[in-house]
């Protein structure tokens, strides 16, 4: 019995390919998993121009990271995204099975990591709305910091 078990494994694997570890995840991040997602951009997304500059900035941060392109995108939207990638060297895959969708909502770019990163937030217009609101303050804070530092230099005398 255990040997009609393998051989319809086998045939099953054959025919339909081998089974996928969370397909439904695997979907969403193009043949990837959440857990090694650094940017996620929907097709809609990369029609536009607006998240040039964040794909481009995350790709700087990290130069060990790889992109996977939806190839359901259409070369005229990949392209500045695919001169980019070149431009900094950065490893990038297109993928067009039919496993991954097409839809303006369904992901158009992921930027990955070899490994586990769990990184929050991964949607590009999470991280550009949270870009100008963690530099300004900063920006702000360190010349008073300087001032009152330069301040005390001068009063105690050093």
């Amino acid at each position: 019995m255990p040997d009609k078990d393998q051989m319809t494994s086998h045939l099953d694997n054959a025919i339909y390919g081998p089974p996928k570890l969370h397909p439904d995840e695997q979907r969403t991040y193009l043949g990837t998993f959440r857990e090694r997602v650094s940017l996620l951009m929907s097709i809609q997304q990369l029609q536009g121009t607006e998240y040039l500059s964040a794909f481009q900035a995350e790709l700087k941060t990290h130069p060990d990271y790889q992109v996977i392109f939806n190839g359901h995108t259409g070369m005229t939207a990949l392209k500045p995204y695919l001169q980019i990638a070149g431009q900094l060297q950065r490893a990038f895959t297109i993928v067009q099975d039919d496993f991954y969708g097409n839809k303006p909502t369904d992901s158009g770019l992921v930027v990955i990591s070899k490994t586990a990163i769990n990184q929050y937030p991964i949607k590009v217009e999470d991280k550009a709305a949270q870009e100008p609101a963690i530099e300004q303050p900063e920006a702000k804070a360190q010349p008073a910091q300087t001032t009152l530092w330069a301040k005390m230099k001068k009063h105690l005398g050093l």
